[in-house]
C-alpha cells in the first residue's frame, strides 16, 4: 500500500479585508489601530493618526520597536505632496572603523559579518546608536499634522501607565532573549515578573486576571516629550539619563551626539511600475525594492500565472540580482558614493533582464550600475481625504541591545549591528555614519492619487515581502488581504526559501533549473509580515489587510 503525505495548498485568504469608508489603520496590534482610528474620529488626519499609532506601537510591541529605536516614514498628502522622513539612528562621533575586535568566524545572527568579540556590536552599550524615532515622529507631525503633540501622545502614555495584556508574540521574544538580557537589571525589572519569570501569555483561562506589561517609567518619558517636545529626549532630562548610562558603562553616545540629531526630510522622485508611481525611500531599502520592480516590469507575470515556474523563477532572479547590488554598493550616501540613480534606472534594469534565462538559474553577482548614474514593526494609515502614510520602526534585534536606560523605561536599539564591523566596505563603520536600513515603507499612486500603502517588519525579508505584495495586487489582481496572505518566496543571493503552500512540482522544477531551494512551512521561514491598505476610488472605499499567520499574532486592520 502506498501513502500520500498531507500536502498544503493555498487557494484563498482565511481572513477578509477590512473595509471602511472614512479611515483605516493596518498594524501589528489592535491597540495600535484603535489609537489611530480614534484620532481620525476626533478630526485628525492620517499623519496625526499615524504618529499616535506609532507611539502606541512603541509601547505594545516593546521587543520590536520603541522610542529608543529608529525608522522611516513615507507620506502622500491629498494635495499631491510626497515626503520621506528618514529617522535612522546615527552612531556616536566617537565610533571608528576599528572599534570592535574581530574574530575569524561568521557572527551567529542574520547579518553575516565577521563576528565581533563578545558580540559587543549586538549586545550592550556599544551596540546602540542615537535613536531617531522621537525626532522623526515629531517632524512628521510638524510638517503634515493638524493636532498637538500632547494630544497624539495621550493614548501611548495611558497604555504605558496602565499596562496592556501580553500575548504569545511578546512573551516569545521575552523568553528567547531572557538568557542574554537578564544580566541587565532594568531589562529584568521591566520585562520579567519578580525579575525572574516571563509573563504568562493571554489565554482564555486567564481572562479574569491576565498578566499585563506595565512600564510607568516609559509613561513618564512620554509625558516629558508631550510637554517639552523632542528637546526633552535630545537635550533635556532624557538625554542626560542616556548620556549618563553610556558614560558609566563604556558606551560611546554623548550629550553632543544626542543634541545634534536631526531626521532627514526628502522630497522623493517617484519610481514607476506598470503605470503606478512608487513613493520610496532612496537611501535605504527602497532603492533595492525599486530595482527589483524595474527588473520584473520586463516580464509578463500575469501571463505566467500566480505560482507558476516562470513567475517564481523570475521573481527569485530579480531578488538575487538586486541584493547582489545592494551588498556591493549601498552605504550611507553622506559618507560613500552610491549609484542610486543607476540602481533604479530603467535602462540598467534592461541589462539585468537580459541576464535572466528560463533554461538555467543565474550565478548571482553584482552588476555595473555606474554607467546609468546621473547626478523596519510596520503600520499604514489612510484617511477619508486619501492622505496616506506608511511607517516602519525598529530596535533592529528583539529588545535591541538589551539596555534599558534607568528611570526612563526606554530600550535602546542595537543598530551598530547593521554596520559592517570590517573596515573597507560601503557599509563599514564611521563616526555618525548611518547603517543601511532594511525597512521599506512604500506608497503607490495611480493618476497622482494614493492607491496603496504598504510596509512590513522582517529584517532583510522586508523588501521581498513588499515587492511580492505589490506584484500580487497589480499583476495578479488580488485584494490586499489575499496579496499579503498568499505564499511568497524570499532569498538574498543564494538559497531560495519557498513557502510549502506552493505546488511541490514547481519546487522540483526550480531545483532542476539549478536553484537551491528550501521548501519550508509558512510558520518557520522568515517571510516578513506585511500590512497594507488599498484605495478603491470608484466605490470610495478603503481595504486593509495584515499578515497574521504566526502563533499569537494580534495584527489587525481597523477602520470606521
Amino acid at each position: 500500500m502506498s501513502y500520500i503525505y498531507q500536502r498544503r495548498k493555498w487557494e484563498r485568504p482565511i481572513r477578509e479585508c477590512c473595509i471602511a469608508e472614512h479611515g483605516i489603520v493596518a498594524a501589528k496590534h489592535p491597540l495600535i489601530g484603535k489609537a489611530g482610528v480614534d484620532i481620525m474620529r476626533k478630526g485628525g488626519n492620517a499623519v496625526d493618526a499615524a504618529v499616535a499609532a506609532a507611539f502606541v506601537d512603541c509601547v505594545v510591541e516593546p521587543a520590536m520597536n520603541g522610542i529608543g529605536g529608529e525608522g522611516i516614514m513615507a507620506i502622500h498628502t491629498a494635495d499631491g505632496k510626497n515626503t520621506i522622513i528618514d529617522y535612522v539612528g546615527r552612531p556616536s562621533k566617537n565610533c571608528t572603523p576599528d572599534m570592535y575586535e574581530l574574530l575569524d568566524e561568521v557572527e551567529p545572527g542574520w547579518m553575516g559579518w565577521r563576528r565581533v568579540k563578545d558580540d559587543t556590536n549586538i549586545v550592550g552599550h556599544k551596540a546602540a546608536t542615537v535613536p531617531g524615532t522621537v525626532a522623526g515622529l515629531c517632524k512628521a507631525l510638524e510638517l503634515h499634522g493638524t493636532m498637538e503633540l500632547k494630544e497624539v501622545l495621550e493614548p501611548a502614555i495611558r497604555i504605558a501607565e496602565e499596562g496592556f495584556i501580553v500575548g504569545w508574540w511578546t512573551v516569545s521574544h521575552i523568553v528567547r532573549t531572557m538568557e542574554t538580557f537578564s544580566k541587565f537589571p532594568e531589562w529584568r525589572r521591566i520585562f520579567l515578573k519578580d525579575g525572574r519569570y516571563p509573563p504568562k501569555p493571554y489565554h482564555h483561562s486567564l481572562r479574569r486576571n491576565p498578566d499585563r506589561l506595565v512600564n510607568r517609567d516609559h509613561a513618564r518619558s512620554l509625558r516629558l516629550i508631550a510637554e517639552e517636545g523632542p528637546d526633552a529626549f535630545y537635550k533635556g532630562e532624557i538625554a542626560d539619563a542616556i548620556a549618563r548610562e553610556m558614560a558609566e558603562n563604556d558606551g560611546l553616545i554623548t550629550l553632543e551626539d544626542l543634541a545634534m540629531y536631526e531626521p532627514i526630510v526628502l522630497d522623493p522622485t517617484p519610481g514607476s511600475y506598470r503605470g503606478y508611481d512608487v513613493i520610496y525611500d532612496p537611501s535605504h531599502a527602497g532603492t533595492t525594492l525599486m530595482e527589483m520592480l524595474n527588473i520584473l516590469e520586463g516580464f509578463d507575470l500575469a501571463g505566467y500565472g500566480f505560482g507558476s515556474l516562470e513567475h517564481l523563477h523570475v521573481v527569485a532572479e530579480a531578488i538575487g540580482l538586486a541584493y547582489a547590488d545592494r551588498f556591493e554598493y549601498m552605504g550611507d550616501p553622506g559618507f560613500v558614493k552610491v549609484p542610486r540613480t543607476g540602481l533604479v534606472s530603467k535602462e540598467y534594469a534592461k541589462t539585468l533582464q537580459r541576464r535572466i534565462s528560463f533554461e538555467k538559474a543565474l550565478e548571482i553577482e553584482p552588476g555595473d550600475p555606474w554607467p546609468y548614474e546621473e547626478c523596519t514593526t510596520a503600520l499604514t494609515v489612510v484617511d477619508e481625504e486619501k492622505n496616506a502614510v506608511a511607517i516602519n520602526q525598529t530596535l533592529v534585534n528583539a529588545f535591541g541591545c538589551g539596555v534599558v536606560v534607568p528611570g526612563t523605561g526606554i530600550v535602546l536599539n542595537n543598530a551598530m549591528y547593521g554596520l559592517n564591523p570590517e573596515p573597507g566596505h560601503a557599509n563599514s563603520i564611521s563616526g555618525r555614519k548611518r547603517r543601511i536600513q532594511n525597512v521599506c515603507p512604500t506608497i503607490l499612486l495611480r493618476d497622482g492619487e494614493a492607491f496603496m500603502a504598504v510596509g512590513a517588519p522582517g529584517g532583510r525579508a522586508i523588501q521581498t515581502s513588499i515587492l511580492q505584495t505589490i506584484v500580487h495586487v497589480i499583476d495578479f489582481g488580488m485584494d490586499i488581504q489575499s496579496a499579503i496572505e498568499a505564499p511568497r518566496i524570499t532569498r538574498e543571493v543564494g538559497e531560495i526559501q519557498m513557502d510549502s503552500r506552493f505546488p511541490e512540482r514547481v519546487c522540483d522544477r526550480l531545483v532542476e533549473m539549478g536553484h537551491q531551494v528550501a521548501y519550508i512551512d509558512k510558520e518557520i521561514g522568515n517571510w516578513a509580515r506585511p500590512v497594507g491598505i488599498v484605495i478603491d476610488p470608484e466605490r470610495n472605499l478603503l481595504y486593509g489587510g495584515v499578515e497574521w499567520h504566526f502563533l499569537g499574532f494580534e495584527s489587525e486592520a481597523i477602520g470606521y
